[in-house]
């Protein structure tokens, strides 16, 4: 008798989960089936009652209509992934009244959508229809999704946005309309959207923001204008609720001073990969928030010293990349909680005296690309680097353009010595020569009329000083001075 119930506990087993994992699929905790089988070509009809989620990946199902669903099923989620699917009716989901989220995306062959295609799914609050063919969408193919929250067309061939395409969808709080061929934007599209949080419209051919576009938005907190056309902004486009604003890989050539005034709240500024050459001394004024600002890969050459003035919150400068020819000792005055700063890949030949010094020990530098003029400009360059070089990386790329003779050494090896400048020099920091006459070692630096001489005593010896005068017509003053120092007892090698 024990034997026969085993048997046909046995045999219940097996069908139950005939019933609830039908072939080529999976069943995850009774509720979720998951198939994927590309010699799949419909829905298999014993999917069991108690599955809410059904993800078909990678099927060779070519379209949907409403005999694709048993009547009796009550999906809360459905997905197609990367499927062969070319076609879905307008009658297709009208069993799936409970549905709240819904993907079909990867379909390289779904061209087109039926406008009635979403109509009886007014529960649903997640549609992505990301990476198909999808060339265009009518007006009012959303009009019944009320309680939607989230819409993600990324990656399809869009072209135009009707601005009654999201009228009706109050609720919407993110929006992907990324990786599309929009050429324009209707200045009402996103009119009745004041809920969205998140919009990104990256890698489109967007040429400029109509006026107004942006300004509604009250919730929005992130904007992705990444890979577009765009070379004018103008005071006003953006949300004073943003916080993150990516307009990386555009056309922008010339930023207004207000642009960004309003933006008291942003953290994240991405003006990277543009064709700026210049950025005006106050245009991130009032910009408290900001932690993260990037500029780099730019055409810029010089920064006013106060461009930064008031940004007390940042904690990362990207400049690399651009043309930068010098920055301002006083750049960086207000920046005490800075943890990195990027001015790799310029034209910097040294670094003013105290620029540093307002920086927190911990932040990281990058300065290597740059074609250092090692004389006597880069002497706090040379003295910070020997007490900081820990928080520069790549330091071994912080070479020396000049001086020939020491082009292409590391700075941290050269001798401080030979950080010296010619009469001829270039240079606008401190003019300095250099004497050497065996066992006494001197240099002469001039800075604004005031010759100084500092000599380094390489052997035991008695040291005399004099100098004599002339003036610029060849006359010699007459006034000589001099000082002897006999050698100190025990001496060993000095700096006088």
């Amino acid at each position: 008798m024990s034997n026969l119930c085993a048997v046909v506990l046995l045999v219940l087993i097996h069908l139950y989960c005939g019933v609830c994992c039908p072939e080529p699929c999976q069943c995850f905790s009774g509720s979720k089936l998951v198939c994927s089988d590309d010699r799949m070509k419909s829905l298999p009809v014993n999917i069991s009652t108690q599955v809410r989620e059904l993800i078909v990946v990678a099927s060779g199902i070519p379209d949907l209509d409403q005999q694709s669903f048993p009547e009796t099923l009550r999906l809360s989620k459905l997905v197609f992934l990367n499927g062969m699917l070319k076609s879905v009716s307008g009658e297709a989901f009208e069993r799936l009244v409970e549905l709240r989220e819904l993907e079909i995306s990867g379909n390289i062959c779904w061209m087109s959508l039926d406008i009635q295609t979403f109509s009886s799914l007014t529960n649903l609050t997640r549609l992505l229809l990301n990476n198909n063919k999808l060339s265009g969408v009518d007006a009012g193919l959303f009009h019944s999704l009320h309680q939607l929250e989230m819409l993600q067309l990324r990656g399809n061939g869009l072209s135009f946005l009707s601005g009654r395409l999201f009228q009706r969808l109050h609720r919407l709080q993110e929006l992907d309309l990324s990786f599309n061929q929009i050429s324009s934007l209707s200045t009402e599209l996103f009119q009745n959207n004041s809920e969205l949080r998140v919009l990104s419209l990256q890698a489109n051919k967007i040429p400029n923001l109509p006026d107004g576009i942006f300004t509604h938005l009250d919730h929005l907190q992130e904007l992705n204008l990444r890979s577009n056309l765009i070379r004018v902004l103008t005071p006003g486009s953006f949300p004073a609720s943003l916080k993150t604003l990516i307009l990386k890989k555009n056309l922008l050539e010339k930023l207004t001073n207000a642009v960004f005034h309003t933006l008291h709240y942003i953290t994240y500024l991405d003006l990277s990969q543009n064709s700026l050459t210049e950025v005006p001394a106050d245009l991130f004024q009032n910009l408290i928030s900001l932690e993260t600002l990037d500029l780099s890969e730019n055409r810029i050459s010089t920064l006013a010293g106060s461009v930064f003035k008031g940004l007390f919150s940042i904690k990362s400068v990207y400049l690399q990349k651009n043309s930068l020819i010098s920055v301002d000792a006083h750049l960086l005055k207000d920046q005490h909680d800075l943890q990195l700063l990027d001015l790799s890949n310029n034209s910097l030949r040294s670094i003013p005296s105290g620029f540093f010094e307002d920086l927190d020990f911990q932040c990281v530098f990058e300065l290597r690309g740059n074609p250092w003029s090692c004389d006597c400009g880069i002497h706090y360059f040379y003295d910070w680097l020997k007490y900081n070089h820990k928080h520069v990386k790549d330091l071994s790329r912080v070479s020396c353009e000049a001086p020939e003779l020491i082009q292409g050494h590391n700075l941290r090896s050269v001798d401080r010595e030979q950080l010296v400048c010619s009469r001829n020099s270039s240079s606008n920091s401190p003019e300095m020569i250099s004497v050497d006459e065996g066992s006494i070692q001197c240099s002469v630096q001039e800075l604004k009329g005031t010759a100084s001489i500092e000599c380094k005593v390489t052997k035991c010896t008695n040291v005399k000083f004099q100098a004599a005068f002339q003036f610029a017509n060849g006359n010699e003053s007459g006034r000589v001075v001099g000082k002897e120092w006999p050698a100190p007892i025990g001496c060993s090698t000095g700096t006088a």
